[in-house]
């Protein structure tokens, strides 16, 4: 975690003012590859650099696995889901074979310098995810690599787009 961020964001305020739907609601990133994001407090905006994935890493929850119905990690599955989401609005090429490769490699090597737009972007929600919340190393491995087997278990069975097409319809077109 990031006490850094965390007080940032105490500071800006619950996430559920009548304005609010979330915590990102009052924040803005400024530049994805430096990790820089601007945080709205009643101050004014304060400025604020996400660290790299390698330092955010907690203890976790010294559970033995994640289970996806369970709470605790509904926001770690969340954000990694949204991520590819996102990319896949703005890329509507992207395959399954894409998201599981960022996956894949994301679960190695999470703090790997690329070009790739997927891995980069689902690395920067982790980046902010993990500021905020308590969640080990392996926690995450384990919530890629869930989310890599349900990418190849429905790219296996509704093409290749599968996965891609199930979780739009699931979080719907907005």
């Amino acid at each position: 975690m990031d006490s850094t961020l965390v007080e940032l964001m105490k500071a800006a305020g619950p996430p559920d003012g009548p304005e609010r739907e979330s915590w990102e609601s009052v924040l803005e990133f400024l530049d994805e590859d430096s990790g820089a994001i601007e945080v709205d407090t009643p101050d004014g905006p304060q400025r604020h650099v996400l660290k790299p994935l390698g330092q955010l890493f907690g203890n976790g929850h010294g559970v033995s696995s994640i289970d996806p119905a369970d709470e605790v990690f509904m926001p770690l599955l969340l954000a990694i889901e949204e991520s590819v989401l996102d990319c896949y609005r703005e890329d509507p090429g992207l395959i399954d074979g894409r998201v599981s490769l960022a996956l894949s490699r994301l679960a190695m090597r999470p703090d790997d310098p690329t070009d790739e737009v997927l891995y980069r972007h689902i690395q920067l929600r982790l980046r902010l995810l993990l500021s905020l919340n308590d969640y080990s190393r392996q926690e995450v491995r384990w919530a890629l690599r869930k989310i890599d087997k349900s990418v190849r278990r429905h790219s296996r069975i509704d093409g290749l787009r599968g996965y891609l097409d199930f979780i739009r319809d699931q979080f719907g077109t907005v």
